[in-house]
């Protein structure tokens, strides 16, 4: 028999406490699984109950929610014995979307219910490990906004409703980057570390991305001239992203950003500000996922 822990975020738009609960034991039948349910009160609390629920000895820890939910969720996750799956409920979904995880509840409780299980590659960046995407530039300061100010009010409108209004003010970034003990100073719009092909909604950034390979993508996009912007944002959609002119895809294991400022960056979608040097280190096999065969 299985043990199964469902760490819900209650703010997330689908969650309907009185109704999850009931669905989740009928597809989880107590015969096979012995469930258990618990919900966030604060940011950070998944943290929290998700290294409970792996002291604890469950076998699956599901992350209710969004990007943050599973964010949190993994921290605890990685490098454990307990294997993580997901009910995808935020607006982007990007992690889900990757191994084609269903939107619809049942279909979730489904995969979960076949306990497929795989074995991925993570990133650790600094201290924090992400399992989707990390970035500086401007998907960084999108994130950052879209997180401030589309707290009540989250979706793909109101993504896009941010990209456009703020993409014709942001500037041009510099950075110096350690990659195989050499430094080297480039120049780029945005930057994604990508350990799955995107960044949600389907908008693949890295599309040749292979989560188990032992590597991740280092994608810079360089500043995009008015008349190629809808030409690379389709790209996005068409799994040719990588063979734009404005961006330059890296195939690695580590690299380090060196910062003389602060620099605004995102794991997962979360945003972070990082006053010192940011290192980058794939974590290979290092957390067990349920996902559809």
């Amino acid at each position: 028999m299985k043990r199964v822990l469902f760490i819900v975020n209650p703010h997330s738009g689908k969650v309907r406490q009185k109704q999850f609960e009931p669905i989740a034991r009928e597809i989880l039948p107590p015969d096979k699984f012995n469930v258990d349910f618990v919900y966030t009160r604060f940011a950070g609390h998944a943290l929290e109950l998700s290294r409970v629920g792996v002291e604890k000895g469950f076998d699956i820890i599901v992350a209710v929610g969004g990007d943050g939910t599973i964010h949190e969720v993994s921290q605890s996750v990685i490098h454990s014995n307990s294997a993580l799956a997901i009910i995808p409920m935020g607006s982007g979904n990007g992690f889900a979307r990757f191994f084609s995880i269903p939107s619809s509840v049942k279909k979730a409780l489904k995969v979960i219910a076949d306990a497929h299980e795989v074995v991925i590659d993570t990133v650790l960046c600094n201290s924090e490990y992400f399992v989707n995407v990390a970035g500086f530039g401007f998907d960084a300061e999108i994130g950052n906004l879209f997180d401030k100010n589309c707290s009540e009010s989250r979706g793909g409108l109101n993504y896009v409703k941010t990209i456009v209004e703020e993409y014709f003010s942001y500037p041009q970034q510099t950075g110096r980057f350690v990659i195989n003990g050499e430094v080297i100073e480039k120049k780029f719009f945005m930057a994604t570390i990508a350990n799955s092909n995107q960044w949600g909604l389907n908008a693949k950034v890295a599309p040749e991305a292979d989560i188990t390979d032992g590597k991740f993508e280092l994608v810079l996009v360089k500043e995009l001239p008015v008349l190629d912007v809808i030409p690379a944002t389709l790209r996005l959609f068409l799994n040719s992203f990588n063979n734009s002119r404005h961006v330059e895809t890296l195939h690695l294991e580590d690299f380090t950003i060196l910062n003389s400022v602060p620099r605004l960056m995102h794991m997962d979608g979360e945003p972070r500000m990082c006053a010192t040097d940011i290192s980058f280190k794939i974590q290979k096999h290092s957390l067990k996922c349920i996902v559809p065969r």
